[in-house]
């Protein structure tokens, strides 16, 4: 590559500048022309001319002037919202949630398709259907997506883009979802990823671990798994199976040294019918399993049964902890976000009498719909650097 040719082209200049802009105006929001001068360093006439070409690209708006200036009042300028919007989608058991935002963040409609658990359906139908309704409510058309995330339980195919393995949704596996949807969106801007790391991605961007760059989401609801972030990455594993803890041996008790145990997966410790049949040994109380779990919480109720809850936690974090050395621990899922600060200081205590350095163990600060949530921050994440890089000259300026 000629480097020097390349650091001195005025297109590629003219791209960087467009960038800075776009992303300055992202993180604070409207600006005057003097307040980007002062941010780039560009001159007035260049600033403006840059600003045209960006409004001309409607990549930027026009947002009213600056209040409390003295003289001829300032003009601000923003992103212009409608430049590019993405869709997340979260499909479990139950059906499939979508949501559309715009590249401001600003979620502009949600669908939900339901369905039975074990029911089975045509998988594209069902998508391209929920997709479809998802759109309409934005009064939008399929073909205005720029950028679609799907999130899914179970080990999936980044390449690929389907479900590899995945018992609540048997009739997903192989679905090659990019491929199918091309003829609907008219690209193939399409990531698919696990459930569980699309909400650790959404703890990372606004809940109980935003600004922490290690740490590991432990999700306890329909089944068991984890989200890994280190350095402010996610780790796939070399097959993409990082954070599948189900399938880990624990022993199925805590037990003094030398007390025989037994070893059980930790899927058949912490998985819906085991949490189920631990409340209703303890007596717990609610409408269902996880509401009664709240409760016992809130109030403070049944240490036996948190106790063991713990113990369970701890057992399949243990050796995540030891290889990983995060700095938090994030206890998410219906379980880990109704079990609380109670549940959170459980898991602490038992494993600090372990010699391994203990992070900080939390309990989730996210939604209930986290997964469709974080799949919206990732394509987010995605469609900002295409449409910053691309800029003016992507949408047809000279």
């Amino acid at each position: 590559m000629n480097i020097q040719a390349l650091s001195g082209s005025p297109r590629l200049l003219r791209n960087l500048n467009e960038k800075a802009v776009l992303q300055r105006l992202l993180s604070e929001g409207a600006l005057t022309r003097m307040e980007l001068e002062a941010f780039t360093g560009l001159s007035k006439p260049a600033m403006s001319d840059l600003l045209r070409r960006l409004e001309a690209a409607s990549l930027i708006r026009r947002d009213g002037e600056k209040a409390g200036t003295y003289g001829p009042k300032a003009g601000l300028w923003t992103l212009d919202p409608k430049s590019a919007h993405v869709a997340g989608i979260d499909v479990t058991a139950h059906g499939i949630d979508v949501a559309i935002a715009d590249i401001s963040s600003e979620t502009i409609a949600t669908f939900n398709l339901s369905c039975d658990p074990g029911q089975r359906y045509d998988a594209h139908q069902m998508l391209v259907a929920a997709i479809e309704g998802a759109a309409r409510s934005a009064r939008l058309t399929v073909a205005d997506i720029d950028q679609l995330v799907v999130g899914l339980p179970g080990i999936v195919d980044l390449k690929a883009g389907n479900l590899r393995k995945g018992q609540q949704l048997p009739n997903w596996q192989g679905y090659h979802i990019p491929e199918a949807l091309e003829s609907v969106l008219g690209h193939r801007r399409v990531l698919i990823e696990n459930d569980v790391n699309l909400v650790a991605i959404e703890e990372m961007a606004c809940g109980a671990a935003k600004g922490v760059q290690s740490f590991i989401l432990f999700w306890v609801g329909d089944g068991v798994g984890a989200g890994v972030v280190i350095g402010g990455s996610l780790i796939h594993g070399s097959t993409g199976t990082a954070g599948e803890l189900g399938g880990a041996m624990v022993p199925d008790r805590y037990a003094r040294p030398g007390e025989p145990v037994c070893m059980a997966l930790l899927d058949d410790l912490l998985d819906a019918a085991a949490v189920d049949a631990l409340v209703a040994r303890h007596g717990l109380s609610g409408a269902g399993s996880d509401e009664a779990i709240r409760i016992a919480a809130q109030n403070n109720s049944h240490p036996e049964f948190f106790a063991e809850l713990s113990y369970r936690c701890a057992a399949g974090l243990t050796g995540a902890i030891g290889a990983l050395d995060p700095e938090m621990v994030v206890l998410g899922g219906p379980v880990g976000g109704a079990g609380g600060r109670i549940l959170a200081q459980g898991v602490s205590a038992i494993l600090a009498t372990l010699p391994i350095a203990i992070p900080q163990i939390v309990p989730t600060k996210v939604s209930s719909h986290a997964v469709r949530a974080g799949a919206v921050e990732l394509a987010l994440q995605h469609t900002r650097e295409r449409v910053f890089t691309g800029g003016s000259a992507a949408r047809g300026l000279p």
